[in-house]
């Protein structure tokens, strides 16, 4: 009797187990989200890397899904490619399309251009009817953008403004260029418009010059990191970047 007792003890215990740990998860990826959207992105990390390493259960795609945005946000590439590439190998994932999205965003942000639209094209044409579509035509007309194809540029523009004119990447993008208004992306020269100690600095000003309409991207060495606009091929082209730059209050410095 006493052996019956024991045994159902264990089950109990082992069931209740069972049920808390998927609801302790649970509890902890919101929390995880929460902190996500606050801007917390560092804390993402270190508190998802530490359950990724003690959970495989249902539910690990998000969180590497968060991981992975954790890091793209931190500009830590390579680790966000780990993170998108571990989901796109569950072929079932309900995280596909926002991995394969967050994917290319990796290459879009490195200047790997048509790396990054091989893999939006790829999302397009394994799920055609994805809600990501706009998200995927205003990716590939800033594709276009900055490595100077200005068809691409157009057709995709002209895209997101014919088939999604109220969607969010039109809506929150007013700084987005007009057809026709595509600098030249690839030169000797560019102009410097900030330099940073920490990356994530670097990266919040190279948004908003991108918001702004201007090609900037960062560049990173052991003394820091240094924000540019454009890649041109001639000094003077780089001067009056430089000029328009000063006039709107950013402080500038041409490099070749």
């Amino acid at each position: 009797m006493k052996m019956r007792e024991k045994i159902l003890k264990v089950y109990i215990v082992f069931s209740f187990i069972l049920f808390w740990v998927p609801a302790a998860f649970a509890a902890n990826l919101d929390a995880l989200k929460a902190d996500f959207l606050q801007g917390n992105y560092r804390r993402v990390i270190f508190e998802g890397s530490v359950q990724a390493g003690h959970f495989n259960i249902q539910g690990s795609d998000e969180l590497n899904y968060l991981l992975g945005l954790s890091y793209l946000k931190e500009d830590e590439i390579g680790q966000a490619q780990v993170h998108l590439r571990r989901i796109l190998n569950n072929p079932l994932s309900k995280f596909k399309e926002q991995a394969l999205l967050s994917l290319g965003d990796t290459y879009l942000i490195r200047g790997q251009y048509r790396e990054a639209e091989d893999i939006y094209k790829r999302l397009l044409e394994d799920s055609p009817d994805t809600p990501w579509r706009a998200a995927v035509a205003y990716r590939m007309s800033q594709s276009g953008y900055r490595s100077g194809n200005r068809e691409q540029f157009n057709e995709y523009l002209s895209k997101l403004r014919r088939d999604f004119p109220l969607s969010l990447e039109l809506r929150s993008n007013t700084g987005m260029p007009r057809s026709g208004q595509l600098p030249v992306s690839s030169g000797d020269f560019s102009v410097q418009v900030g330099f940073f100690v920490k990356n994530p600095n670097a990266v919040n000003l190279r948004d908003k010059l991108m918001d702004l309409g201007y090609p900037s991207f960062i560049e990173g060495s052991k003394e820091g990191y240094r924000v540019k606009v454009g890649r041109f091929k001639t000094q003077k082209e780089a001067l009056d970047m430089e000029n328009r730059l000063s006039q709107e209050g950013f402080p500038t410095k041409l490099c070749p």
